[in-house]
């Protein structure tokens, strides 16, 4: 149903998650993130938003990634229809995908990324996502890199039912959001894309932005 990744920038410990679907709307459900602390995906035949929200909190308490998805998979008696996975500021990341979810499915982990899908057109969208992200993550930045995932992804059939709606989110810590979403569209990963392109060509937008407060300009007005 969802093809997602999350990454880090170690050198500004700015988070990321993007991700794109069949339906409509999976912006408010599939991605989370709190600077500092993590970025979590759920997604799957029943998507969990609570347990991403529990997964982060936990986190910021201090337990490691992998007994947090340990933790939520055990109390959850649904844990068969979810896919599920958390990274902290640190990079290192766990999840889990239930047997239940529809083939084909995937999930990569290594330290500064995680992919993962569902109902995936076919196993060549995990890779694609994987290679694409690393081609453009020193070149461009993370923002790219993440948008260049969702691409390859949607290029090599992506969800089984087409690329309805996806979304990006990213933040460093005290840093400014970037929050996009395409909500129902045709091609939504491309048309993410443009929509990041023209938020970055809006010298009107970007001047608003430069005037805002940030932990390290906290009174800039």
């Amino acid at each position: 149903m969802t093809y997602s990744l999350i990454a880090l920038d170690a050198d500004t410990n700015t988070l990321g998650v993007a991700c794109a679907t069949g339906g409509p709307a999976l912006g408010g459900f599939v991605p989370h993130l709190l600077p500092g602390v993590g970025a979590a995906i759920t997604q799957g035949f029943s998507t969990h938003v609570m347990a991403a929200e529990q997964g982060l909190a936990r986190l910021a308490q201090g337990m490691e990634v992998e007994n947090v998805i340990a933790q939520l998979r055990h109390h959850d008696q649904g844990e068969a229809w979810r896919q599920i996975a958390i990274m902290d500021i640190h990079g290192q990341s766990a999840g889990w995908t239930g047997e239940q979810n529809a083939p084909k499915v995937g999930m990569h982990l290594s330290t500064g990324l995680v992919v993962a899908g569902n109902m995936l057109a076919n196993d060549l969208v995990i890779p694609a996502m994987v290679d694409a992200f690393q081609q453009h993550q020193y070149s461009e930045g993370l923002a790219h890199a993440l948008l260049a995932a969702l691409l390859a992804a949607q290029s090599v059939g992506g969800d089984q039912r087409g690329t309805r709606s996806a979304a990006i989110k990213m933040r460093a810590p005290g840093g400014l959001p970037l929050d996009l979403r395409v909500d129902d569209a045709p091609s939504a990963a491309t048309e993410l894309a443009k929509l990041y392109h023209r938020v970055q060509d809006n010298e009107e937008y970007q001047t608003f932005l430069q005037r805002l407060p940030t932990a390290s300009h906290p009174h800039r007005h």
